[in-house]
């Protein structure tokens, strides 16, 4: 069994000429993104292994390069597709998406990690090539306590999400065969209590006032802050208690999320 899990590296190392350059950049990928938005919103989205050179030169007044608009391209269909998915049942609701020119998915044809050994303040350098209008780009990155720890874990994954403020590394971690159920419980939710176990146990008895208080509360105000950190809180300490119950005791339903 695979896992797939994400971690961000800030480019607080980088200097403001390079940060710069790098919203140039993603300004114009955005703006070409829109483009293609466009157009298969009006026209349908093809599949990805069509996008060829009739497809991927729509854009015109663009810098970006061929490579690099072949990847807003295929981003396009991704929030195309994403958006038609998540209205699905009300289709009366779906609206054309927007590329807001704030990050960029890319993979190894466009960006890659290389370790730095010379440098003391940072680990690697994340060097950008291949955008057009000779942008190339060699932004520091340091690594921290939860990408060595991924890093460690599994396997990281040659495609990046960038913005001009991080960059975000994707994992994949082999976790083995999944364990067999053992000495399993049945749960039910609900608004008196977070869980009724099917041997009489009630947990989360406190919810419902948790959740009045909630709503007592000034939409937006530090108390509702507050009131929802504690119900967050609440419903950890409830889960722990759970799986005290039993080392081998494995959940079949989970805690739903309330909608508060």
């Amino acid at each position: 069994m695979k896992l797939i899990r994400s971690t961000k590296c800030s480019l607080k190392f980088s200097t403001q000429s390079k940060l710069e350059e790098l919203r140039v950049i993603l300004d114009e990928y955005g703006k070409v993104c829109n483009v293609f938005i466009e157009h298969f919103w009006k026209n349908g989205c093809p599949d990805k292994a069509k996008l060829l050179k009739n497809i991927v030169d729509l854009p015109q007044d663009t810098w970006l390069s061929a490579r690099l608009r072949k990847v807003a391209a295929r981003e396009a269909i991704d929030m195309i597709r994403s958006i038609k998915e998540r209205w699905k049942n009300k289709p009366n609701k779906v609206s054309m998406p927007v590329h807001k020119g704030k990050r960029m998915y890319v993979s190894c044809t466009i960006a890659g990690l290389n370790n730095s050994e010379e440098a003391t303040e940072f680990d690697a350098w994340l060097h950008i090539a291949s955008v057009g209008n000779k942008h190339i780009l060699d932004l520091p990155v340091k690594y921290h306590k939860h990408y060595n720890k991924l890093a460690f874990l599994g396997k990281r994954l040659n495609s990046y999400i960038i913005t001009d403020r991080y960059v975000q590394f994707v994992f994949e971690i082999e976790t083995g065969a999944k364990k067999p159920f053992v000495n399993c419980i049945g749960i039910d939710t609900g608004i008196n209590a977070l869980a009724s176990l099917n041997n009489g146990i009630q947990i989360g008895t406190e919810i419902k006032q948790m959740i009045e208080r909630v709503k007592r509360c000034k939409h937006g105000s530090n108390g509702q802050k507050r009131a929802r950190r504690a119900i967050k809180q609440y419903i950890n300490e409830s889960v722990k208690e759970i799986m005290a119950l039993d080392p081998g005791l494995i959940v079949v339903e989970r805690l739903k999320n309330l909608g508060i």
